[in-house]
């Protein structure tokens, strides 16, 4: 899934791996971009602000992309097209429910657990694409 590859690339840069390795993950990452922009959380599934969110998040964390990065740029643009106007992003749940529905005022209605996740990962892609203060 992109969410393991993710989280393999977050792994490689805490862990300060060799740049080989590093660079395999970012590429890997990379090729799973899609038309639109956006990265899916499964091969089967349309690009989601969440999957968008986290490899941003990765990529940008690493430093060997930059927020010029052409993949960097249609990936804020894809996430900046699919904002609702709230400010939010909906995120079509694929867990099957294990608890009781609650309903926090958060939109989305059953899927407002994924969209609030999702909306938190946009936000901070988002916030690390800002210049530095000096």
């Amino acid at each position: 899934s992109t969410e393991e590859r993710v989280f393999q690339l977050r792994s490689f840069l805490i862990l300060e791996v060799d740049e080989t390795a590093t660079q395999t993950a970012i590429e890997a990452l990379l090729k799973l971009q899609r038309d639109d922009g956006g990265w899916s959380q499964l091969p089967e599934m349309t690009s989601d602000a969440y999957a968008t969110g986290t490899v941003l998040v990765a990529l940008l964390r690493s430093d060997q992309i930059t927020a010029d990065h052409r993949a960097v740029r249609q990936g804020i643009q894809y996430l900046l097209n699919t904002q609702q106007p709230d400010g939010s992003w909906h995120v079509t749940t694929r867990a099957k429910p294990f608890q009781t529905y609650f309903e926090t005022g958060y939109p989305h209605s059953k899927d407002q657990f994924i969209s609030v996740t999702a909306s938190s990962w946009a936000t901070v892609a988002l916030l690390l694409t800002l210049p530095k203060d000096k």
